[in-house]
């Protein structure tokens, strides 16, 4: 799921809130490689194997930039204000809600209450939301932008750490001060779902079709799934990009990839533009063999727009969706959750579950710190961290290393929603887990933002 989960393709439609502050809302910890399993309890602070990640305690102390003795304040990032496409990313709010307003409820962290500002970057303010967290924040969590790029330098600048849902650029996705619940490196990419179309429709690998959107961002990531399936020995007969913001009409993309003859499509994007796509194809009598699309498809919001047009579309995911709730306990709860504090928001849309995971990750550092919460114990905490599950969410990573799970599993979208493909063979609970499903890429996609770059050090943190 993850290397393309961090692209433009990992946005879908919602309702906007304003950015204004609202207030809403420890321990490294082990769990089966394939993530799931029964909770272990704990009281009300507790998320599926987490024990008490968030309650009571006698915390003191205006210890950083943004603690009291009271409380924390946390800004999370969005783009739902976009302008081309209003309540744009609306789950990452939406889970920064229902995760707060539990935590609080619960007793806060150590007993500071988490006060978020949510900060609407609308996909162009992106630097302006940076600078304001600069001068407000503790830290940055839960949230992701997609021109997350023009804010790395202000950010590192001020030394601001964050643990993001998502990340798209090069610029943010390999910079400094930020640790990665579910990480997407630039040198590697999960194969999985390449290898499950090669066993299912082994003769349609040498008319392949690569579309994205003009976005630099996902063009990388469009290029590093190339790479991947040359590595394969697939053969690529198209490519194009298409405007990020929309078209008037998808016909003419869907005529080229007729007259080229593409069996399958590789598509990099936002997934209610690619429903439009396949409606298209449908429009012209044109039938794709398969689809693969990003994890970001994972929505509701896609089946709705796409409806029959949707057949043989694939995605990998590393978090359990929502579809397993009753084999998974902790997603069960964080569907709970949504019921009871925000039933109306976006509790099936996948950058959500990101997003929680990143504040679970969050309240677990800032627990081990005590009392004493500072920027650089917190970032210690949590980047020493080397095995995450998020309770249970998804599939094990080591945000400290900055790669990426070696367990997934595919989803088939239909009209019907989603399911996991009969013939695909997990090993590690509802996950398939192999080394050989993760490629290192040999190409140049860019590198990260350093302190260095900006002229900081880490020793600078406090």
């Amino acid at each position: 799921m993850l290397a393309v989960l961090v692209t433009l393709a990992m946005v879908a439609a919602g309702c906007t809130r304003s950015d204004d502050e609202t207030e809403t809302g420890a321990q490294e910890t082990t769990a089966p490689e394939g993530g799931g399993g029964e909770p272990d309890g704990g009281g009300a602070g507790s998320f599926g194997d987490l024990e008490d990640v968030c309650g009571p305690g006698d915390a003191t102390g205006d210890t950083a930039q943004g603690v009291t003795s009271d409380s924390i304040q946390v800004g999370t990032i969005s783009d739902p204000g976009f302008v081309g496409r209003q309540g744009l990313n609306q789950e990452l709010f939406d889970a920064t809600e229902v995760f707060t307003t539990w935590c609080n409820e619960a007793g806060g962290i150590n007993g500071r209450e988490i006060e978020v500002v949510e900060r609407d970057a609308k996909i162009t303010e992106y630097k302006q939301r940076i600078t304001e967290a600069c001068q407000e924040d503790f830290m940055l969590v839960g949230g992701g932008g997609v021109f997350d790029d023009t804010g790395q330098e202000e950010r590192l600048g001020c030394l601001l750490p964050e643990i993001p849902a998502y990340q798209v650029s090069s610029a943010a996705r390999g910079a400094d001060l930020a640790v990665r619940p579910l990480p997407t490196a630039l040198d590697e990419l999960p194969i999985a779902t390449f290898q499950y179309i090669e066993q299912r429709f082994p003769d349609s690998t040498g008319d392949v079709g690569f579309l994205t959107g003009n976005v630099p961002s996902t063009v990388v990531v469009d290029a590093q799934n190339q790479e991947a399936v040359e590595s394969l020995g697939w053969d690529i007969t198209y490519e194009a990009q298409y405007n990020a913001i929309g078209e008037a009409s998808w016909t003419p993309f869907a005529q080229a990839m007729q007259s080229d003859g593409v069996r399958g499509l590789v598509y990099t994007g936002e997934p209610e533009n690619f429903a439009k796509l396949l409606q298209a194809f449908d429009d012209i009598s044109y039938e794709l063999d398969w689809a693969v699309v990003g994890g970001n498809a994972l929505d509701a919001t896609f089946i709705e727009v796409g409806g029959a047009s949707i057949r043989n579309v694939f995605m990998l995911a590393s978090v359990v969706p929502p579809f397993l709730a009753e084999e998974n306990p902790a997603t069960q709860q964080y569907l709970d959750l949504f019921e009871e504090h925000l039933p109306e928001g976006k509790s099936e849309a996948l950058l959500g579950y990101n997003s929680f995971s990143a504040w679970l990750l969050f309240a677990t550092a800032v627990k081990a710190c005590g009392s004493e919460v500072t920027r650089a114990c917190v970032f210690e905490e949590a980047s020493g961290i080397t095995d995450w599950t998020g309770g249970g969410l998804h599939a094990a990573t080591d945000p400290s290393s900055g790669k990426g799970p070696r367990c997934a599993m595919v989803v088939e979208a239909s009209p019907d929603g989603f399911a996991v493909p009969d013939d695909f063979e997990t090993t590690d609970g509802l996950f398939r887990c192999a080394d050989d499903s993760v490629v290192t890429l040999e190409g140049d996609y860019g590198e990260g933002v350093t302190l260095e770059d900006v002229g900081k050090s880490i020793d600078e943190l406090e």
